[in-house]
């Protein structure tokens, strides 16, 4: 079922909101490596920043789940590869990491292009794996968001987003715009419903009874917000200061709001900015701090 029903609807004009917001490339793209698709946590005092990796080999182009980490935001180690390389597989894409019953779990997706497809094919997935230290991470588990029917029809369905809300969990990922579900043990999943007029890579934040959904429209950042997944407010879109960002010429996107504070004044934006000038998948990684969707979008 549809459950899209928009309570402030920009139709197909974008309300593009352009914040002179000072970005900081951290992870800037290479000739043999572009950097997409970042989700990031503090633990310890150090930031874990996990994203794709798009590597040009000899033998093609894969893509990789990948970390680095920081311990002030600015110096970052170079990315240490976590999954295996393989064009029917290509993890990639973590949604966010959240620490529940002693283990850190993260979603990530497959992204197949085993017979040269430009995008991920239709046996694209999404997985969860598991961690005691954000070091060491478990072989990837599907999450079966559909509930029990065949894996074969799912349907392709990328860039998971799962987040802890009371004693349930809720699974975003895009399939038919966003589509979710909702599980008590992140092993049994009930599917909810979708929002087609959500865009892509999204990341969801809660206050009081209210979730906001940022995410990735053609271009820039969009945000919707609903109390009940069947009415959604839309404040619109934000290409920040794209225009001064050369490495992000192409587009500007994959949000992703590491909160600091309930107050979001200390928020960190992630995001990457494409530049597929030398070849497809070329991005990017940046990051704004103490950012506040709220001022960002105009809802204060």
């Amino acid at each position: 079922m549809n459950l899209l029903r928009l309570t402030n609807s920009i139709g197909d004009k974008y309300m593009s909101k352009n914040i002179n917001s000072n970005a900081k490339v951290i992870l800037p793209q290479t000739k043999a490596q572009g950097f997409r698709d970042p989700c990031a946590i503090l633990s310890g005092g150090i930031y874990h920043l996990y994203y794709s990796l798009v590597q040009n080999e000899d033998d093609g182009q894969f893509f990789y789940l990948a970390e680095s980490i920081s311990h002030d935001l600015k110096n970052w180690s170079a990315p240490r590869i976590l999954s295996p390389k393989g064009s029917e597989y290509n993890y990639s894409s973590p949604g966010n990491v959240f620490f529940q019953n002693n283990l850190y779990h993260m979603c990530i997706q497959t992204y197949p292009r085993r017979d040269g497809e430009t995008y991920g094919n239709e046996n694209s997935r999404i997985f969860i794996i598991h961690s005691k230290d954000l070091i060491h991470w478990t072989t990837p588990e599907l999450l079966k968001v559909k509930g029990d029917i065949p894996v074969g029809e799912m349907g392709r369905m990328i860039d998971p987003y799962i987040l802890q809300s009371g004693d349930e969990f809720l699974c975003f990922y895009k399939q038919n715009g966003v589509s979710f579900s909702k599980s008590k043990d992140l092993i049994t999943w009930e599917y909810l419903g979708n929002c087609s007029g959500c865009g892509e890579n999204v990341c969801v934040l809660k206050e009081g009874s209210s979730y906001y959904i940022l995410h990735s429209p053609k271009n820039g950042l969009g945000l919707l917000k609903t109390d009940n997944f069947s009415d959604f407010e839309d404040f619109g879109t934000t290409t920040l200061n794209q225009e001064a960002y050369p490495w992000a010429k192409d587009r500007l996107t994959a949000g992703f709001i590491l909160q600091r504070n309930p107050k979001h004044d200390k928020d960190i934006l992630f995001f990457h900015g494409d530049d597929e000038s030398n070849y497809t998948f070329g991005a990017s990684i940046a990051l704004i701090e103490n950012w506040n969707f709220k001022k960002a979008f105009s809802i204060m």
